[in-house]
């Protein structure tokens, strides 16, 4: 099942041919996050055009690399330009040099468009590189074509080609403005450098101050113009990407862009509702064959129509579901206004016993219902439970991402490929780390326990440099009771049940989230944690105008 959370959220990824593999460490146990608040929506139109959709990214990069294939013909051009007009012994001896500049310009610029077309690289990654590319290349244009002397007293007819070259890059490749701004005056500067550099080097004459204004004036001005420039289209692309209709809704901004794909902003046309639509491209968790794509529209289809018929209101909501014209997934879910248990521990700390007992019944009620329809999360984590302000009702918890669940009796059982074993490993079961297929609701109270570990302590269960050896303490190592380690009080009893969630051997956790929801009740009877200690909470830490949005990369 697609991945149903605010944020493009990576996953570890742990294949098993047998048992455990290696492969596992390369991947990091806690992604990172990015937050921003309501008070900067007013500016959320700067914010988001640093987060341009993959579509427009990746256009991007094919124009860059035809941009770098022109630059290395050019080279290959000027080169017997440069041979067939300089005959004059004066000009010859400069000739050599102009060979070394085409020697340099031409693997530049043929290796950039190489990288950028072989689409090994993240497309933003590849933007970045353009704009080294482009700065470098400035310089290469002016250690060329400042290798031949100036006459003192003659007036120079013409300008630097940076400054054409600063332009026509900002065209081809749109950045944000911080990032356009700093490449645009680093590629200017590289004018003068590069005449420095040759007068230094290779004893080229000293031009006269006003030969010096009249070369580099203009990449300057050009430089300036082409911020403005780059900023208007740069924000043309997302305005066009805007205004795609996923069904009923158009989307407004983005809010959130990982590998898997993007989370917009959007608004129903007849209802005028907000809500948050993830756009994921299929090949990001099958691959990119059109069979994978096939059958993964097939799944998706019959895994979308089973999460949307939870009506828990601890569950998410899905207002709608589909595949766009790209053949990208796409969820329609519920906006909310808080965060994520993770960014929760994170900003305020380890939590109350009462109050993480109050969330973790929440989360039960929305396990139940799934459980009892077949369903099982597997990939229950803090960034998954979302903590929020819902009407008048504060600390209302809502469990997301659906996007690893499994049906009960299908044996194809995700959007994942086959022989993947996918979650996250500071909260994956034993028999999830071992690779056992035959999960079922346990799988979900044991990262349940994690989870509750974490808000009582401020810690994960157990502590490894990698994935999987995070996999293998799951699998091995006995946890240490979460009273020894935090400073709060935890009720015995509450922590004799986290710890039982925690063991591993199935048969002796909780069986179900009703046992568990019943064994939670009968925890808070010593203590308990109310709307209006919770409305006074919110009140204070979180008002309306600060509230959060969270994100994922």
């Amino acid at each position: 099942m697609l991945h149903l959370v605010f944020g493009c959220t990576a996953k570890c990824t742990l294949r098993y041919p047998d048992s455990l593999n290696t492969a596992a460490a390369k991947h990091q146990l806690r992604p990172e996050r990015t937050t921003t608040t309501s008070s900067a929506r007013p500016g959320l139109r700067t914010t988001s055009s640093g987060l341009l959709p993959v579509e427009i990214l990746e256009k991007a990069v094919n124009r860059l690399g035809w941009l770098a294939l022109v630059y290395a013909s050019t080279w290959v051009i000027l080169h017997f330009v440069y041979r067939g007009t300089n005959t004059s012994p004066q000009l010859l001896k400069y000739l050599p040099f102009q060979m070394l500049f085409t020697a340099i310009g031409v693997p530049l610029g043929g290796a950039v468009c190489a990288l950028a077309w072989s689409k090994k690289l993240p497309a933003s990654l590849m933007v970045d590189i353009g704009l080294l590319f482009e700065v470098l290349g400035a310089l290469v244009i002016s250690l060329a074509e400042n290798i031949y002397p100036l006459e003192t007293n003659v007036l120079i007819r013409g300008h630097s080609a940076i400054a054409i070259w600063v332009v026509f890059f900002c065209l081809v490749v749109p950045t944000s403005f911080g990032k356009a701004l700093l490449a645009a005056f680093a590629t200017a500067c590289m004018g003068p450098l590069g005449m420095a550099i040759n007068i230094v080097a290779m004893g080229a004459p000293n031009p006269t101050p006003g030969q010096w204004v009249v070369l580099y004036i203009t990449p300057f001005l050009m430089a300036f113009a082409s911020v403005a420039l780059s900023r208007y289209v740069y924000d043309l692309g997302a305005n066009v990407n805007r205004q795609r209709d996923l069904g009923s809704y158009e989307l407004i901004e983005p809010i959130g862009q990982g590998g898997m794909g993007e989370v917009w902003r959007a608004r129903h046309r007849l209802l005028v509702r907000d809500a948050a639509i993830k756009l994921i491209r299929p090949e990001a968790l099958v691959g990119d064959s059109p069979e994978e794509i096939a059958a993964a529209r097939k799944r998706f289809e019959r895994e979308a129509q089973a999460t949307a018929g939870l009506h828990s209101p601890h569950t998410v909501a899905i207002h709608d579901y589909g595949i766009a014209e790209d053949g990208s997934f796409y969820y329609v879910m519920e906006l909310l206004d808080g965060l994520d248990l993770e960014a929760f521990v994170d900003r305020f700390g380890p939590v109350p016993a009462p109050r993480v007992t109050s969330i973790l019944r929440q989360v039960c009620d929305s396990l139940a219902e799934a459980h009892a329809a077949g369903l099982t999360h597997r990939d229950i984590k803090p960034r998954n439970i979302f903590l929020c302000r819902l009407g008048v009702n504060f600390d209302f918890v809502k469990v997301l991402d659906f996007g690893l669940v499994k049906m009960k009796g299908a044996t194809d059982q995700s959007l994942t490929r086959d022989g993947v074993a996918t979650g996250t490993p500071a909260y994956m079961s034993p028999e999830m780390a071992l690779g056992h297929y035959e999960v079922d609701a346990r799988t979900d109270l044991y990262a349940l326990g994690c989870v509750a570990y974490w808000l009582l302590t401020g810690h994960l269960v157990f502590e490894a440099p990698n994935a999987l050896s995070m996999a293998l303490e799951h699998v091995q190592s006995k946890p240490i009771p979460p009273s020894q380690r935090t400073e709060l009080d935890i009720p015995p009893a509450l922590e004799s049940l986290i710890l039982q969630c925690l063991e591993k051997d199935p048969a002796h956790r909780p069986q179900t989230a009703r046992q568990l929801a019943r064994a939670l009740d009968a925890v808070g009877q010593t203590g308990s944690w109310t709307q209006d200690q919770a409305e006074e909470w919110w009140h204070i830490n979180m008002p309306a105008s600060q509230q959060t949005i969270t994100t994922r990369r």
